[in-house]
């Protein structure tokens, strides 16, 4: 069936979310001797000097590289590479995508799998040992590391024609991707799904509202009676009063979090606690916004229309809030099922809701890629690497291959007027039987594919043809952000900063969140008032408030710079 909204309105939603953008700017190691072992049986030695490696100097092309058309290679050669692991069921080497893509290449891959869990403490010894591979798939302190990165900046110009039109067809490319230096060393990978532009959604149980006649609430005021009835008209009918209206877990961050209801007061939570809008950075807790918002969730609160165990749940508590039956009315979450309720088709986003003045705000990601693949200064042959790279992302099947798995299985292309479209399709018991044996979709495609943690780029203008097939339920999470992000306001643009910018801004926020976390909990339960707002500013200029915010415009103005 087609997607939720006609393309007019998904390309006016991007030329938005473009010009924000544009506003605000890697066997798993038993020890290092045998990880240095690896490196030398590739094309990248482990070892030497730092300030040598940093010189920019005239190297000479490898002899055996074709500079377009495929082979990649003339003859066959190994490097190695570094990736999250996906899966214990089926290593990289033996995914189809890898293979395909080597026959087609002859670029050999020797891939270092590293768990999730391990991932940053053993991407940091390689840097730190000068024990890097060929290349990294993952993240990277860029930073921190980019001067032991190869520049890439010429041999795009030079090998990677895909990637060069890619870039030149985007106004956030390659600017996102700028080190402190004004190069680019690393290469956007991963996955622009539009679903991932606002994090935190309202989800609202729309079963409650049909069985009391309510309408989807659109302002506060709206918002606040409709939990109102939650709490006393029994709107799941088992003449108990034992409905939840509103639950949540934190006051911002990954899902389950209020961080949205600042926004109909003017101001954004979010993870770095400013946002910016026009250029100009602000740091939302010393606005009046911020004081109205806090004000306003207390009174919620003291009419018991949230969780009286908000604040104190963990991830798990969260995870089984709505384990015992229809009793919650609104949740907080990426989607519903983060509160873990039984029912969640039940349940719909809720606008971005209208403050008494009109104001309408929610805080918007990039959907720009900061990196992701990255390319060692000690690989004695880059140049294949970026075509490699650049092969893989040079069609949308190839995009599909490596991000999702085979053809036929999870997606197809139609071809629709001369265009072509993805199509996504249901996974059953039967179809993950017959693939493999897989328990779930999720497993499956962890298996057969490099998921989210893959060299290909799934961009935001394949995301915006999808259709799915009749058999899909409907996203609901995509159709509430394809009609929330007119009202997006960014965090921070994307973009790397200079490492003493971000150091510095890193010991800075430590502090500000610990701080923050106890004052609106403490200040939505207990009330605030205008003199523990007085003491609150006077908190915040000891924590060097006003010395973070600038550090973020600058980092902000340095993106500016850099277009």
């Amino acid at each position: 069936m087609p997607a939720s909204i006609d393309d007019k309105k998904r390309r006016s939603n991007m030329l938005k979310l473009r010009r924000i953008n544009m506003r605000s700017k890697w066997v798993r190691i038993i020890s290092m001797a045998l990880v240095g072992t690896m490196l030398l049986t590739g094309c990248g030695a482990a070892g030497g000097d730092k300030k040598e490696d940093s010189k920019d100097e005239k190297r000479e092309v490898s002899d055996n590289l074709n500079k377009e058309g495929l082979p990649i290679l003339k003859e066959k050669e190994t490097f190695t590479i570094a990736v999250p692991q996906k899966s214990t069921l089926k290593s990289a080497a033996e995914k189809e995508c890898v293979k395909a893509a080597e026959e087609a290449t002859n670029v050999h891959i020797e891939w270092v799998e590293i768990p999730a869990s391990g991932w940053k403490e053993k991407i940091n010894i390689m840097f730190s040992t000068d024990s890097l591979p060929d290349a990294i798939i993952g993240a990277v302190d860029m930073a921190k590391n980019y001067e032991q990165l190869a520049e890439l900046d010429e041999m795009l110009k030079e090998y990677a024609p895909n990637t060069t039109a890619f870039f030149e067809s985007r106004d956030d490319y390659p600017t996102a991707l700028y080190s402190p230096d004004g190069k680019v060393h690393t290469l956007p990978t991963g996955d622009e799904a539009i679903q991932n532009i606002i994090d935190s959604q309202l989800w609202i149980n729309q079963k409650w509202l049909d069985n009391l006649g309510l309408q989807m609430p659109t302002t506060i005021d709206e918002f606040k009676e409709v939990l109102i009835a939650f709490r006393d008209k029994d709107p799941n009918g088992n003449g108990k009063a034992d409905e939840i209206p509103f639950t949540f877990r934190d006051a911002w961050g990954w899902g389950g979090t209020i961080e949205n209801l600042f926004g109909p007061f003017g101001v954004l939570e979010t993870a770095s606690h400013v946002f910016t809008k026009d250029g100009k950075v602000t740091f939302s807790a010393a606005e009046q916004g911020y004081y109205d918002a806090l004000e306003w969730m207390n009174g919620l609160y003291k009419e018991g229309l949230f969780d009286k165990e908000a604040f104190t749940l963990s991830g798990d508590q969260y995870a089984s809030r709505g384990a015992a039956g229809d009793n919650l009315g609104v949740v907080a979450g990426y989607r519903a099922n983060e509160a873990g309720v039984v029912n969640e088709t039940d349940y719909r986003a809720v606008p971005v809701l209208k403050g008494k003045d009109g104001t309408q705000m929610i805080g918007t990601n990039n959907v720009t890629r900061t990196g992701g693949f990255v390319i060692s200064k000690t690989c004695k042959n880059p140049e294949a690497l970026v075509r490699w790279y650049d092969y893989i992302n040079s069609s949308l099947e190839l995009a599909l291959d490596w991000g999702r798995g085979a053809e036929d299985v999870t997606w197809r292309i139609l071809e629709q007027d001369g265009e072509q479209i993805p199509q996504f399709i249901t996974m059953d018991e039967t179809t993950l039987k017959e693939n493999g044996g897989y328990q779930s979709k999720a497993e499956y495609r962890n298996a057969e594919s490099f998921s989210g943690d893959t060299p290909s780029l799934w961009k935001y203008e394949y995301a915006q043809k999808v259709i799915t097939d009749e058999n899909c339920p409907p996203d609901y999470k995509l159709e509430a952000v394809n009609d929330q992000m007119q009202y997006g306001v960014m965090e921070l643009p994307s973009g790397t900063a200079t490492l003493e910018n971000s150091e510095r801004r890193t010991i800075l926020l430590a502090d500000i969140d610990n701080y923050l976390k106890k004052f609106i909990a403490d200040s939505v339960i207990n009330g605030i008032d205008e003199g523990k707002w007085e003491e609150h500013q006077k908190t915040l200029k000891s924590l060097k408030v006003e010395e973070y915010t600038k550090l973020c415009q600058e980092f902000v103005d340095s993106l500016e710079t850099d277009k």
